[in-house]
């Protein structure tokens, strides 16, 4: 069953004091630095591991130190950033990377690498709105689609001399087809993207590669058995968010469990002494391009099944290994290596950009500057429907929440007489540019029972970057009440709306 999410302060008290334990018994072994933020603010560290990781940008539009479907993957931990930032800082590297390699749409003779990019190029379109980002994603499934036929009785091959089939291609072509759907409206039936994310799903479930331990196993023989190869970090990660997406989008429990038993086992058994993320084999070293890559590529998706389930230990496991990463495993120059317990082994720009993802799952989005004289996070809000996200956020999606309703309510008292501007800073999962009405935004007068202004925001109106700050002007009378709030509709087409915050400026008396 699901956890409903709820908010309790004994348990982020305890995050708190884990994360100060961590921080004093680190401190001795700790790198300086003397631009080096502070453990803990995971916002700051993500600012300056996004820059670091960008001194291995070149002309290409690629980073050196590392290969072509790492690059995907730094791309995306570029774009966690620019979505942190709501894309103040670095938003150009999306297309500097596009342009410099659109020509070849991206394509090679491994799927799984294609898929990569899929999720990259489907991720700028959230953050960008650029429709070009998506059809980019739509070309490469469909080349994707080419590597399914009917040995072992379906599936995708992981290279195109039809050699092996495998985990991570099948898991990608699963992940790449659900988001697909979701950001297609009328996409149904027969050859859709959510009929092949749910003709995919049926076989893998029952393609043995989920062993008796609840972990995925690398492949399958020649002869379609679960090859028991390692059960590698990203194998656990990517199929959890597929999974995920799948919930999202169909209202299946099911899948959430099985995403949630996977989880389970992997951050029970993935893991060393003092409960921190690692390959099976990582004592002996991460060799090669490829293993760098994976770690980071298992805490994105946790941290989405985190957002969706309110599964407090994610929540601590994400935060515990943030806290290590930082402390224990960055050098001199604020460079991540592999291993992170530390110490480090070496740096490059896939064990940067792998390391660098535990942090900004766990960042705070920065938040415009304002002249408020008062602000409020989500969680400090009256909410009568939805349920609270990471980062303290509060966030309704038409699977769990079937009916409109206020999504935050504040009651302001004691206000000076004269004119305020409250800004509303909400965000959206994905784009579709119509006019369907998303939210209502309003100011109640509580003693005359009367809405004083009102806003209707479209969902057309989140553009560029997801998340926006709303403003509403209105005029304070004395000795009157209000009542600020945000009204979710519902729709069965909805995007998933999250309440980042809520501001109130003072702008002058009458």
């Amino acid at each position: 069953m699901i956890v409903k999410r709820t908010l309790r302060r004994a348990c982020l008290a305890s995050i708190a004091a884990l994360g100060f334990q961590l921080g004093v018994l680190a401190a001795e072994n700790a790198p300086t630095s003397t631009n080096a933020p502070t453990a803990g603010d995971f916002l700051a560290q993500s600012l300056s591991s996004a820059r670091v990781l960008q001194q291995w940008y070149n002309e290409k539009g690629l980073w050196d130190s590392t290969g072509w479907w790492n690059a995907a993957n730094c791309l995306e931990a570029i774009e966690s950033v620019i979505d942190l930032t709501n894309g103040e800082q670095h938003l150009e590297v999306i297309r500097k990377t596009f342009d410099a390699h659109a020509a070849g749409k991206f394509l090679n003779e491994y799927y799984d690498d294609e898929g990569w990019w899929a999720l990259a190029w489907i991720r700028a379109f959230d953050l960008t709105g650029e429709r070009r980002y998506l059809n980019m994603g739509k070309t490469i499934f469909a080349d994707m689609k080419t590597g399914w036929d009917e040995h072992c009785r379906g599936g995708i091959w992981w290279k195109k001399d039809r050699r092996y089939k495998n985990a991570i291609a099948n898991e990608l072509f699963l992940l790449t087809a659900i988001r697909l759907h979701q950001r297609t409206p009328g996409d149904e039936g027969q050859g859709s993207y959510l009929e092949w994310a749910q003709r995919e799903w049926a076989w893998f479930k029952q393609s043995g590669m989920i062993n008796d331990q609840s972990l995925v196993n690398d492949g399958l023989t020649a002869e379609c058995a679960n090859n028991r190869r390692t059960t590698w970090s990203y194998n656990q990660g990517v199929i959890i968010g597929g999974l995920t997406e799948m919930y999202l989008s169909t209202g299946d429990t099911n899948l959430l469990n099985q995403a949630m038993t996977i989880a389970n086992a992997a951050i029970g058994t993935l893991v060393d002494e003092n409960g921190i993320l690692r390959e099976p084999n990582e004592a002996r070293g991460l060799r090669g391009a490829d293993s760098p890559q994976f770690k980071g590529i298992f805490i994105r998706h946790l941290a989405e099944l985190s957002d969706v389930t309110g599964e407090a230990r994610y929540r601590d496991f994400l935060i515990r290994n943030a806290r290590s990463v930082w402390q224990y495993n960055l050098d001199a120059s604020n460079r991540f290596g592999g291993r992170w317990s530390g110490p480090v082994d070496s740096v490059d720009a896939a064990r940067h950009s792998s390391a660098m993802r535990v942090i900004t799952a766990v960042a705070e989005p920065a938040i415009p500057p304002t002249t408020q004289t008062r602000h409020w996070a989500a969680a400090d809000l009256i909410h009568d429907l939805g349920q609270p996200v990471r980062n303290n956020q509060w966030s309704a999606h038409p699977l769990a929440n079937r009916d409109s309703g206020f999504l935050s309510r504040l009651i302001l008292t004691n206000m000076p007489a004269g004119d305020h501007v409250a800004g509303f800073q909400l965000k959206v999962d994905n784009f579709i540019y119509d006019q369907e009405a998303v939210a209502t935004l309003s100011v109640f007068n509580v003693g005359t029972q009367q809405v004083e202004a009102q806003r209707t925001i479209k969902r057309g109106e989140f553009h560029n970057v997801r998340y926006h700050t709303f403003p509403l002007s209105f005029t304070v009378r004395p000795n009157q009440n209000y009542e600020l709030r945000t009204y979710w509709h519902y729709t069965r087409t909805a995007p998933r709306l999250t309440q980042l915050s809520l501001s109130l400026s003072h702008s002058g008396s009458k």
